[in-house]
């Protein structure tokens, strides 16, 4: 942030395209230096992507296919994606997306109706042990270490 270099976890097929989009722009003439910003435009003289550049080149392409993606959506993609993915915390999602607070990334949790549903009934179905009828009322051990601490 702040025009600071950090690490950016992406997938290999990006990284594919990365190397791709380098050897073009090595054909063209244009190396980046390692203190060079890494995208460049490719349209008349090349110099720097900005935000106002590339949302630029994302209306070009809905015209072109009759669309209305913005730069959000594309992140709103991502970070619905690694939320739904069991295997990334949302800790996980939330550095990569950069947010300040978990809360922002939080509300990308959307769960399924159906598995909300399909958890709910596992859970009233599961085994539990039977409770053994006892000669006389009594409070559960647990339950008075529960609320009067353990003893």
């Amino acid at each position: 942030m702040g025009g600071a270099k950090q690490a950016c976890p992406a997938s290999p097929e990006a990284f594919a395209w990365l190397a791709l989009y380098l050897r073009e722009l090595a054909q063209e003439g244009h190396r980046p230096e390692p203190h060079e910003p890494l995208w460049w435009t490719r349209r008349r003289t090349s110099r720097p992507l900005t935000y106002t550049a590339l949302r630029a080149v994302l209306r070009r392409i809905n015209e072109r296919i009759g669309a209305n993606i913005t730069i959000h959506d594309l992140r709103h993609t991502l970070c619905m994606r690694l939320v739904a993915d069991p295997n990334i915390s949302l800790v996980d999602a939330q550095q990569v997306m950069r947010h300040r607070q978990i809360t922002t990334t939080s509300r990308y949790l959307r769960p399924r109706i159906d598995e909300v549903i399909a958890r709910v009934h596992e859970h009233y179905t599961r085994p539990t042990p039977a409770a053994q009828p006892t000669s006389t009322w009594q409070y559960d051990p647990a339950d008075l270490a529960d609320v009067f601490g353990g003893q």
